[in-house]
């Protein structure tokens, strides 16, 4: 019985982790209904109730200085939120940092996820250089930074 009941305690870790498959930045941009280019300007922990959970859960909500917005708004500052950590899927932004932003917006606002384009524009970072230049590339030749 223990072994069953590990075995379950084990499996249970895989399932909450978070899995992302690639993506092609053209459908990517074609279908995020928020694209932008922007500056963290404050990073805050939010306490939300999320429908079907009983528990409340954390969320960042990550205020962006707008520098560049490619499709979907026209704001100076936007607001988006994300999960605490990239095991549940969020995206690790941090302040004074600049990124390019692939949102949707969801019930509460706008939502981004690790598993999309989001990318630091201007930090380079072994693991993630070749993923910020496919993004940033892109954006520059075929929409201008």
């Amino acid at each position: 019985m223990k072994f069953i009941v590990t075995l379950l305690f084990l499996f249970s870790f895989k399932a909450l982790a978070c899995s992302c498959l690639g993506y092609d930045i053209e459908k990517a941009f074609n279908n995020y209904p928020i694209v932008v280019i922007g500056t963290v300007e404050k990073v805050e922990t939010i306490k939300t109730k999320e429908e079907g959970w009983f528990n409340y859960s954390y969320h960042k909500a990550v205020t962006l200085v707008v520098d560049h917005s490619y499709k979907g708004l026209a704001a100076d500052k936007i607001l988006v939120t994300t999960r605490m950590d990239s095991a549940a899927c969020g995206y690790p932004f941090q302040e004074n940092v600049k990124y390019a932003v692939f949102a949707y917006p969801n019930e509460k606002g706008l939502h981004v996820g690790s598993c999309g384009p989001t990318i630091h524009i201007d930090k380079r970072e072994e693991y993630y250089e070749k993923e910020r230049l496919y993004v940033t590339e892109f954006l520059s030749q075929k929409h201008g930074i």
